[in-house]
């Protein structure tokens, strides 16, 4: 068995300590997946295995042979899709003891995806693959999440990833509240001793003007008492600031990112939507319409499916006015906003609560109270958008289009879940899900398409 075996590394980029006295083996008997948040560092322990680069501390023995694909960047002359398949095609015919995949389903179509998950399934030795997509981590043997330096092994699939995640929380859930009763038995043991001693001293006071004893006597009694007193409450405090310091721990693991969408203050547009008749679009010589037709009512949730280069990206920008007909007529009613492939609609130099005044037209106030149902409290709402990650950029743009009351009647999504993580993706579903106008959705991703409850498909 050819082992790729890391031993107690470290590796970090400036201040970012990314691997945290790592050790785990990879083999070439089973495909694993790496999970985690974005910039936790995941790509950089692929090209740590690939030998791309080297452990600050700790040690790598590399018994494996390796081929490393990186993410792919799509450019004029192929399509991402077609670059991507090329790629993939060259990593499985390397015939490598171990294949490291940086995001291998990455603008590939449904067709071609099916086709990369039967050629991993043939696949005689092993793979370390990244990845947020959920079809191809259900193939997985093991995920390991990667997590403030440190990795954690899943023996499974994504189904039983979440389900092990589900029974992680709620033994949180459990200790959390073992922790609140803790904390309440200590504080009411202080209050108790508190009192007592109130009481001690007003006996002793009393107990003072009737005695004969002398005043020294009487002062070294009462300091007696008083030392014991203080050893008691300070062993007391210490066990309540251990059980402080734990529920702030286990409540910074349980930490509920789920976004809160309020109710409309009109009803949404129930009639035609869009309709658009006799299109025809060419790039080039290469026709992408031709005499389309294509209508779409109020709360319907519509799927556009296409091969890469079938026009599905077109499409939506045609509707959004971002490209015009070269023929034919396009009409859209009601009010609509289009989140697009690289969430560009905020302006990058305002902060997260100006551009939800701009997009949403409400006041300051208002503002700050919806990005704080956004998981933006406090100063955090005053962040520049051009500085935020992925997956905050994303929870900033959904605060500005469906933060306010008055939401858009028809929500546009091109390719939502790309670039997201796990994380991300499950709060995106779940606003959209509260979200009850119409939506017209562009992804590769079924689960997602499947989790928002997408009603029509359109094959173009």
């Amino acid at each position: 068995m050819a082992l790729i075996s890391l031993s107690k590394v470290s590796f970090s980029y400036g201040a970012d300590n990314l691997l945290d006295g790592v050790s785990i083996a990879f083999s070439d008997s089973e495909c694993v997946a790496i999970i985690g948040d974005n910039g936790t560092g995941k790509t950089t322990l692929l090209r740590l295995l690939s030998g791309d680069l080297l452990p600050e501390t700790g040690n790598i023995n590399n018994g494996a042979s390796t081929y490393m694909l990186n993410q792919i960047n799509a450019s004029d002359s192929k399509s991402g899709g077609e670059q991507q398949m090329y790629a993939l095609m060259r990593a499985f015919e390397s015939r490598a003891d171990i294949l490291l995949l940086d995001e291998p389903t990455n603008n590939l179509d449904s067709d071609a995806k099916q086709v990369f998950f039967n050629q991993l399934t043939k696949y005689p030795k092993g793979a370390v693959i990244v990845s947020h997509d959920r079809e191809l981590l259900q193939r997985m043997d093991k995920i390991i999440e990667l997590h403030n330096g440190h990795l954690k092994v899943y023996g499974g699939n994504y189904d039983f990833y979440m389900e092990q995640k589900r029974i992680e929380q709620e033994n949180l859930n459990s200790r959390y509240i073992d922790t609140q009763k803790s904390i309440a038995r200590l504080n009411n043991t202080i209050n108790i001793a508190q009192n007592t001693r109130q009481h001690h001293e007003f006996k002793q006071k009393k107990e003072v003007a009737n005695s004969r004893r002398s005043r020294l006597e009487q002062n070294a009694l009462r300091g007696k008492s008083q030392e014991t007193e203080a050893k008691q409450r300070a062993i007391i405090q210490k066990k309540l600031d251990k059980q402080l310091s734990i529920q702030q721990s286990l409540s910074e693991q349980m930490r509920n990112e789920t976004i809160k969408i309020p109710i409309p203050n009109k009803p949404f547009y129930s009639k035609e939507l869009i309709r658009i008749t006799g299109l025809s679009f060419s790039y080039g010589d290469k026709k992408v319409f031709d005499n389309f037709d294509f209508t779409m009512y109020g709360k319907t949730r519509a799927r556009l499916m296409g091969k890469n280069g079938s026009g599905k990206s077109t499409l939506l920008k045609i509707i959004c006015g971002e490209l015009n007909a070269q023929s034919g007529t396009v009409h859209t009613f009601g009010k609509i906003a289009y989140i697009n492939q690289d969430l560009s609609l905020l302006d990058k130099n305002k902060t997260i609560v100006e551009n939800i005044m701009d997009l949403s037209g409400c006041l300051r106030h208002d503002a700050h109270m919806i990005a704080a149902n956004f998981g933006f409290r406090g100063e955090s709402s005053l962040k520049r958008v051009g500085i935020l990650s992925g997956g905050e950029l994303l929870k900033a743009t959904l605060a500005a289009i469906l933060g306010g009351n008055n939401q858009p009647d028809l929500l546009i999504l091109d390719e939502p879940t790309n670039d997201l993580e796990i994380k991300s993706i499950g709060i995106l579903e779940n606003a959209i899900n509260q979200y009850t106008g119409a939506i017209l959705l562009v992804s590769h991703d079924t689960i997602f398409a499947k989790n928002i409850n997408i009603d029509r498909i359109v094959c173009l």
